[in-house]
């Protein structure tokens, strides 16, 4: 069934391209809901913060796509209003690939931030761990005060894909580590695993919710209100099977 997270069948607006032989389209909405979230900037900080989130997210779904191929099955990215898709040619079967293929991307974004790590520490900055809602934030600075693009490029990339790569983690239909729960859960159970991943899906995503109000973080609250929402409804439908997986947005 399509809940309140499947990406618009909509063409108006798109980039397509190919990468390596993968294709790769690009909906309108995917632009306008970055510069929606990247709040009030300047030319040079928006410009990286644009370049950052494509990049990122990008490279998130090329994980998945390579881990698809390594078990011989071909797939093609969408980024969209929500944030990255990689849709699998046909479905793929076994806990083992799945689990793969599931952490394949927010894995991929953590060797970025260990390469943006290394860049920091190159350009003499310090790193300090700060903590948003429950996960750990990482946040370079310079030794000496002073204001470079090319802190907040190396800001931008750490928080989309160290927090954002996090939050992708969490057991939460439709994100990555939704999918990977639902392998585990299916593996266990095959009768009633796919409910007892939505169930966990609902009760965690309600439990981040609140967690943001209190944080007064308007856009989580927002997102994982709506990602409740979507796990009640597969419930609701008997909790339909879909290999899309996905990187979520700030």
């Amino acid at each position: 069934m399509t809940t309140l997270v499947d990406s618009p069948d909509s063409w108006f607006g798109e980039w397509h391209f190919r990468i390596f032989g993968i294709p790769v389209r690009v909906t309108l909405w995917f632009w306008l809901v970055i510069l929606l979230i990247g709040g009030e900037q300047g030319p040079g900080p928006m410009a990286a913060w644009i370049t950052v989130c494509f990049v990122s997210i990008l490279l998130h779904e090329l994980g998945h796509v390579c881990a698809f191929r390594l078990f011989r099955e071909r797939a093609e990215v969408v980024l969209y209003g929500w944030g990255g898709l990689t849709i699998p040619q046909r479905a793929l079967y076994g806990t083992l690939p799945r689990f793969v293929v599931a952490l394949a991307g927010p894995f991929t974004g953590f060797l970025v931030a260990g390469a943006t790590l290394l860049a920091a520490n190159w350009s003499g900055a310090s790193v300090q761990i700060g903590f948003h809602l429950f996960l750990p934030v990482l946040r370079v600075l310079p030794r000496t005060p002073a204001y470079s693009l090319w802190y907040v490029l190396i800001n931008d990339l750490l928080w989309v894909n160290v927090y954002w790569g996090l939050i992708n983690l969490l057991p939460v239909h439709p994100l990555d580590g939704g999918h990977a729960a639902r392998a585990v859960f299916e593996q266990a159970d095959p009768a009633n695993g796919p409910r007892k991943a939505l169930i966990l899906s609902a009760i965690v995503s309600g439990g981040v919710a609140f967690f943001a109000v209190l944080e007064h973080s308007l856009y989580l609250t927002l997102m994982f209100t709506i990602l409740a929402v979507s796990s009640l409804q597969l419930l609701d439908s008997g909790g339909a099977r879909t290999q899309a997986y996905r990187s979520p947005r700030r």
